[in-house]
């Protein structure tokens, strides 16, 4: 109960602080004359991070149409432990020419006001069943040296479950950073995400593999009819995302004497997460992430 209710706070904390932005941003706008777009970034990356140990009761109420059953699972051992979660990122940033008279006591830190939307995969949950069987099939016995090699049919098996997430959002942060003027600059800030899961899925994944090992080297004799697998996929129901970041980063400006070129910057970010992701057939999820990948950035 405790747990419901911080996660609870926690997505209550991020719609403040959106809204509180959102106020900042309005009272500024009376000291400035026009808002005026700086920049423009584009990151492509890897968002990477801890995915949950579930249990088959979550999953059957994620996918209760599906066709495994404890009853087949005798036999299995859990093989899941905390599995790495990766999956692509994008986002598209513009950067707002700073306030003058909003930013006058900060100026000296370089603040910089970006807007953009993110798109990023996750996989939340994942599940995951093994089971090997090894049986004696024969015993061969070297004529020259007497030594008995063993000849075994083996197989293995294997239950893969997964609840995935295609989350999307609008994103807002503030940066501040070393000397703009120069090549290379480092920055760092806070920044909140608001958006929503798209699409989310559960997967079960069921695969089949049978070899006769033979003892006398390294190579296995399969036979023919060595793997089967199956496959399921159920659609699940749209649930809300949110995430509190702080990026840290590298840009370096291309042009050194040519103009034209100065305008282009490669940048290097990492986007350190603390998530808040509702699962609507179960609850809520607080994980942490990490965004990380490189991107290009031209001023205007």
């Amino acid at each position: 109960m405790f747990f419901e209710k911080f996660k609870i706070y926690g997505m209550k904390k991020i719609a403040m602080c959106a809204a509180l932005t959102f106020a900042l941003s309005l009272s500024a706008q009376d000291e400035v004359k026009r808002l005026e777009i700086k920049s423009a970034s584009w990151q492509f990356g890897l968002n990477t991070g801890q995915s949950g140990v579930s249990n088959l009761s979550d999953f059957k109420k994620l996918a209760p149409n599906m066709m495994l059953s404890e009853a087949d699972l005798i036999g299995f051992s859990n093989g899941s432990g905390f599995n790495e979660n990766s999956g692509p990122a994008f986002s598209v940033n513009i950067i707002l020419a700073k306030p003058t008279a909003f930013v006058e006591e900060v100026s000296r830190f370089n603040p910089e006001f970006r807007v953009g939307i993110s798109y990023q995969r996750a996989s939340l949950l994942n599940l995951n069943f093994v089971r090997t069987d090894q049986f004696r099939i024969d015993t061969l016995r070297s004529s020259q040296t007497g030594e008995e090699y063993y000849v075994d049919s083996i197989r293995n098996q294997d239950y893969s479950l997964g609840y995935i997430q295609q989350q999307v959002m609008v994103d807002g942060d503030v940066t501040i950073s070393t000397n703009p003027d120069r090549r290379w600059k480092f920055y760092t800030g806070i920044g909140v995400s608001l958006g929503l899961s798209v699409s989310p899925r559960t997967e079960v994944n069921y695969d089949s593999w049978s070899y006769v090992e033979d003892g006398l080297s390294d190579n296995y004799r399969k036979s023919s009819n060595d793997y089967e697998g199956s496959s399921e996929e159920f659609a699940n129901k749209t649930g809300f995302f949110g995430r509190v970041y702080i990026p840290l980063g590298v840009d370096f400006r291309i042009g050194k004497r040519k103009e034209s070129l100065k305008k282009y910057h490669l940048f290097i970010e990492s986007r350190q997460s603390l998530n808040f992701q509702t699962i609507f057939e179960l609850s809520s999820q607080v994980t942490t992430s990490s965004v990380g990948g490189f991107g290009l950035r031209y001023d205007f």
